[in-house]
Order: C-alpha cells, then sequence, then structure tokens
C-alpha cells in the first residue's frame, strides 16, 4: 500500500536544497548526538588513522558481465571506508552535464557473508540497468561482516555503510553526484542496513577532525527489500510476529543460531540480552522506534518467503510481517511508505517498482 502525508514529499526542491545546504560541510546546526538521538549513542564510526579527505585514484575498469554495454564509466573496488573490506563499484553514466544522483545498494547475507556483486545478475542488474540509463549514479558496496563472538556487533555493519554514505558525499563532486538527491537501498540484511540509515536521523558529527565524519547521513528515500523490521531482535515477539507467540531465545536454542544471537549484540551470555547495556544498544538499532515524522520516503516489499510460521532462520528474517510493521510504523508517524507485503494484503496500489519509486524522490524524469 501507499501512504503519502499530505506535507508532500520532503517539501520543496528548493527547501530540500536549503536544508541539505545546512548539513554539509562543517555541520554547524543540526548535528544530532547520542544524547538526542538514540542512533549515535554507541558511539562514532571508527575512523581513526583514516585519510578520508584524500583525492580519489578513479581508474575505470572492464565492467561485468552483461553490463558492458551500458553508456557509463565503471569503477571497481573503490576504498569508501577505514577498514579493507569497504569498497564500493561505482557505474558513473557517461556525458553528465549536471550532479547526478545517487543510489547506494548494499548487498544480502545475514551480516555474514554476501557481496557488492550480488546486484550484477536477475532483477537488481534490470533495476540497475534502468536506473543508470536514466542518469543516476549506482554504486553497490561491501562492509565489514559478523563474526562469532563478535565485541562489536551489528552496529559494525551498519556504521560501514553511514561512512560509505558520507564517503561518497565527502567526494561528490569527484564523482559528479549530487549530494542533496540520494537513496540507499538493499536486500535482507542489506535492507535492514539501509533502513537504519533512513531513520536513525543525523549522524554527521558537528567539527570532526576527519571531514568523513562531518557529512551529512540523511538521505531522500530508502528502498528495503526482504528486510527486517527492526534489529531490537526482542521487538519481533511484540511487534512484528504477533500472532505466532514468537520465542526468539527459544528459537535460536532450537536451531543452534545462540551464538549469532550473541554476535550480533556483542555479548557472550544469554542472560545479557536485557542487561541495560544491550538494552540501550537494541534501542540504538532498532529501526521501528528510531522512526520519525521527518523521515524520508520508504520502499518497503517482502515478497519472497511465505506466510508461516517463523521456525526457520529463513522464514524469521524475511517474512513479509517485517514489510507489515514498516508499514504499521510508518502510517503512525506519517512517513511516505510504498509497502508490498504478500500474503498479508498489503500491496501498493500505485503500483510503483523500485525503479519508479526511486527516480521519482531523486526527482529524475522517468525515460
Amino acid at each position: 500500500m501507499t501512504h503519502r502525508p499530505d506535507r508532500g514529499i520532503r517539501s520543496s526542491c528548493s527547501l530540500r536544497s536549503i536544508a541539505f545546504a545546512l548539513l554539509f560541510g562543517a555541520c554547524s546546526l543540526g548535528c544530532d548526538d547520542g544524547d538526542s538521538n538514540p542512533a549515535a549513542a554507541l558511539g562514532e564510526p571508527d575512523v581513526a588513522g583514516w585519510d578520508s579527505s584524500a583525492a580519489l585514484t578513479l581508474a575505470p575498469a572492464t565492467a561485468p558481465a552483461g553490463l558492458g554495454d551500458l553508456d557509463a564509466t565503471f569503477y571497481e573496488g573503490v576504498s569508501c571506508g577505514a577498514f579493507a573490506e569497504d569498497l564500493v563499484d561505482l557505474f558513473v553514466p557517461n556525458d553528465l552535464t549536471a550532479p547526478a544522483p545517487l543510489f547506494l545498494f548494499f548487498h544480502g547475507g545475514g551480516f555474514t557473508g554476501g557481496s557488492r556483486t550480488q546486484v550484477y545478475g536477475g532483477s537488481s542488474a534490470a533495476d540497475l540497468r534502468a536506473l543508470v540509463d536514466a542518469g543516476v549514479v549506482y554504486a553497490t558496496a561491501d562492509y565489514r561482516l559478523l563474526s562469532e563472538p563478535d565485541a562489536d556487533g551489528v552496529i559494525k555493519p551498519l556504521q560501514d555503510g553511514q561512512v560509505c554514505l558520507q564517503y561518497l558525499r565527502l567526494h561528490a563532486e569527484e564523482l559528479g553526484i549530487d549530494p542533496t538527491r540520494v537513496v540507499v537501498a538493499g536486500s535482507s540484511a542489506g535492507a535492514g542496513l539501509s533502513l537504519w540509515l533512513g531513520t536513525a536521523s543525523e549522524l554527521a558529527v558537528r567539527n570532526h577532525e576527519n571531514p568523513v565524519l562531518r557529512q551529512s547521513s540523511r538521505v531522500s528515500g530508502v528502498v528495503a527489500l526482504e528486510t527486517q523490521a527492526t534489529y531490537d531482535l526482542g521487538r519481533w515477539a511484540t511487534d512484528v510476529f504477533t500472532e505466532y507467540n514468537f520465542d526468539l531465545l527459544g528459537l535460536a536454542a532450537a536451531i543452534g543460531l545462540e551464538g549469532r544471537l550473541l554476535a550480533f549484540f556483542g555479548i557472550t551470555e544469554l542472560e545479557d540480552f536485557d542487561s541495560p547495556a544491550t538494552l540501550r544498544y537494541r534501542r540504538a538499532v532498532d529501526m521501528l522506534g528510531l522512526m520519525s515524522h521527518d523521515d524520508p520516503p520508504i520502499f518497503v516489499r517482502n515478497q519472497n518467503t511465505p506466510v508461516s510460521r517463523p521456525l526457520t532462520p529463513d522464514v524469521a528474517f524475511h517474512h513479509p510481517a517485517h514489510a507489515r510493521a514498516v508499514y504499521e510504523r510508518a502510517l503512525e508517524v506519517d512517513v511516505e511508505v510504498v509497502a508490498y507485503a504478500s500474503g498479508l494484503d498489503i500491496v501498493a496500489p500505485s503500483g510503483e517498482s523500485v525503479v519508479d519509486f526511486a527516480l521519482r524522490v531523486l526527482e529524475v524524469p522517468s525515460p
């Protein structure tokens, strides 16, 4: 279903541009911190010792198989963070006459696997092609994965995604990007990462010594495919799987995923799941709780998993009930949402596709 608040989509272009202008650069106005923004409560991303402002060294590469005919220059494995895993591939349309909007995609894989190259086949490749043909810069990024145990937890890949977004904004002029027009997108874990970025309020740090963290983290839209509604997994019983008497800890024990659950929050004992420190962590990654009326439009679609009791990891993490929870929360806080939740009677009457939605919120005329 589609819900568009009466206030319109991010007001007007001129007002949006003014708002973003105030946020970019030194970010002396409006930047949140851990006291006012729960998503920032776990501390800043680790960028120590990384010279994010160094000029980009861009060398055109051979495009992936099946995409070589695109009228775009392909850049492969561009560093976009402080760690070796933080890499991004970019398709920059040729002969741009003005800065182009950005579509930044994060891959799935449960934060334990996956690759930025996943978009080079299937329906994702078709979306990539359509967006580049419409004059959009398409980027697909890697991030650090979780291990078992993991002292950092899921905030690690989430913040890697944040820094990648901020890095592309820092170097927007070199890349031909319009930093005020950005959609973040992803599938599965990458969808959750994108939803977190879209709901986390401003994560820029005013006057930070590393210029990358001064860049705005706010976006024009979110595309979440086969997403999780929240990474406060304790809310899945009360806000996602309300009809199933869902028992997260019991399911984790039954299918041997206790270690993965612990790693998700950087803890070592199940008894710590409800500790004050873990509750603070859970609030920081709770996209439903973070969502507020000033967040960007959201496209959410969970359609590849049947509506059934969540007794396996695949069903639990990709159930249409996640899309329903995002849709209902967006209605509650008056955020525009285009939602598809297969089997739950939630189908956007507009019929918008990923490409339709992205071009609309990026203010690009449909080809």
